[in-house]
């Protein structure tokens, strides 16, 4: 049977909802340990069901309608915290708590690790959504060669999923606008397709793609262990290990579950494809290479966060990061490249209709062809979106200067 296991989107996609009206308040922060005092990566920012999350410098920026009152915080290992909203443009400085899961909390179950999985598989139409919805978002792709920065793409997304026991073939994504930048000087990755792009939230939805991680010829190609409790939106979540044997035909992924203990959701999913074999690795992501380019897969890691909410458990955030090497055989040392994607919803809408074929983005077609350069500097307007780290944001001004000297050349 042939399966499409490559589809590992590489480039994360991060969707985000304009709001209603221009009128809107924005509300900046900065989201730390209570106890390292350490910035928090990856926290999920929420009000009102519009949302974002922060960056790897804990930083944040959320536009919501003026009549929110306040903002919450959730992470995994940390305890849930609301914050009232200032209304004097101060930057808010958040501190979240460490939890500690006690021995009262935990449900006393009789399952092992394996039967655990399986009975969350069976549990999916019950925990996740069974009505066509439409996820808006944002959606971010970088590219580095070394510690340079050669290609940023970013873009507004609209993600179309039909009900949870429908298959990802009636899926799309949308690209509602977007913005790239890239030092042209690069142009030897350029010839590199890599599988994904836009499309990532399709594929990368393990609960919806079986094939992604629970496809039913491939569980018993996993071993399966316990690692721990943790807590997630202030419920204990059983922390589940799979582990690949390696026998079959294609690349699987290592993978820890967090599975909420009452409902048993998987609210999120760590995913690290096993590299163990470099030509199932290297057909699990690569699209196209030109002749004479050799292709190094080194690293592809995935994480894929939910959101519940109402008692429906919906996709929030996925990330994506790839390390990989290319070499043309006249050259004597490889240049290593990384590839980070993220894709963060900023809002549901279950009043949802589907993307019309002519809108909607192929899984073959490159972002970089379909949006514009990066010139606006309001070009965002009322759109979430994730918050750049200042690496990033000095990186565009390089790029920026690179390409406007190329062009007047």
């Amino acid at each position: 049977m042939h399966r499409p296991r490559h589809l590992i989107a590489l480039l994360l996609v991060m969707l985000g909802l304009p709001l209603a009206a221009q009128d809107y308040l924005t509300v900046t922060g900065v989201v730390t340990d209570q106890q390292t005092h350490q910035p928090l990566s990856h926290v999920s920012v929420t009000a009102d069901r519009v949302g974002t999350v922060t960056n790897e410098q804990g930083r944040f920026t959320l536009k919501v309608q003026p009549q929110t009152t306040a903002i919450t915080f959730s992470l995994i290992g940390y305890v849930n915290r609301q914050v009232a909203i200032s209304r004097d443009g101060q930057e808010l400085r958040v501190q979240l708590e460490q939890s500690v899961v006690t021995m009262d909390e935990l449900i006393v179950r009789t399952l092992n690790a394996e039967e655990l999985v399986s009975e969350a598989i069976r549990k999916f139409y019950v925990n996740y959504s069974q009505r066509e919805t439409s996820y808006y978002g944002f959606y971010r792709e970088v590219m580095q060669k070394r510690r340079q920065y050669i290609s940023i793409s970013e873009a507004v997304v609209e993600l179309f999923k039909t009900p949870y026991d429908k298959k990802i073939e009636f899926d799309a994504v949308a690209i509602r606008r977007g913005r790239r930048m890239m030092n042209i000087k690069s142009s030897d990755t350029l010839a590199v397709k890599l599988k994904g792009g836009p499309t990532l939230p399709i594929f990368a939805d393990v609960v919806k793609n079986e094939e992604m991680l629970f496809y039913p010829e491939d569980r018993s190609s996993y071993y399966y262990s316990f690692s721990g409790i943790e807590k997630l939106d202030n419920r204990p979540h059983y922390v589940v290990q799979m582990t690949p044997d390696g026998g079959r035909p294609y690349a699987l992924f290592y993978a820890t579950l967090y599975i909420d203990q009452q409902s048993l959701a998987i609210t999120r999913a760590d995913l690290h494809l096993d590299m163990r074999n470099r030509a199932k690795a290297t057909s699990a992501v690569l699209v196209h290479k030109p002749a004479g380019l050799r292709f190094t897969p080194l690293e592809l890691t995935m994480s894929i966060y939910y959101r519940t909410e109402g008692g429906i458990t919906y996709l929030n955030y996925v990330r994506n990061e790839m390390r990989f090497k290319c070499d043309w055989s006249r050259r004597l040392f490889a240049s290593p490249f990384t590839v980070v994607n993220e894709f963060v919803v900023t809002n549901i809408l279950h009043d949802a209709k589907p993307i019309r074929g002519r809108d909607s983005f192929s899984r073959h077609d490159n972002l970089y062809d379909n949006v514009d350069l990066f010139s606006e500097p309001d070009f965002w307007g009322p759109d979430n979106i994730i918050e750049p780290t200042e690496s990033l944001n000095r990186a565009v001004e390089r790029l920026r200067r690179s390409v406007e000297r190329t062009i007047g050349n």
